[in-house]
């Protein structure tokens, strides 16, 4: 083999390891590159569904305090009708009391 076509051949050999080893490393790169991606999408995900979470926890609690108005109200709506009839029925009693002491 003559020393112009070894020369060619390292040459060659030389060329090819340099371009594997380009190769390798934007290999690494680009799997560098994705995890940091990958990594950023979660952390935003983790983000947007901690400010769900507290979103929906805000949208709760304010449903249960005007369900518990609306309850307390309710209840204060009945309390006030049995307390109407019991002095009605209390009435009543005074009545029937007074209308037995005055005919007997």
């Amino acid at each position: 083999m003559s020393r112009e076509a070894m020369e060619s051949l390292a040459a060659s050999e030389e060329l090819v390891r340099r371009m594997r080893a380009d190769a390798s490393a934007a290999a690494k790169q680009s799997i560098a590159d994705a995890r940091e991606s990958g990594e950023r999408l979660v952390a935003e995900a983790i983000r947007r569904s901690a400010e769900e979470i507290g979103e929906l926890a805000r949208q709760s609690d304010e449903k249960a305090k005007a369900e518990a108005k609306e309850l307390a109200g309710s209840n204060e709506n009945r309390k006030a009708v049995m307390r109407a009839k019991a002095e009605s029925r209390a009435q009543e009693a005074v009545d029937l009391i007074v209308e037995r002491i005055v005919n007997s």
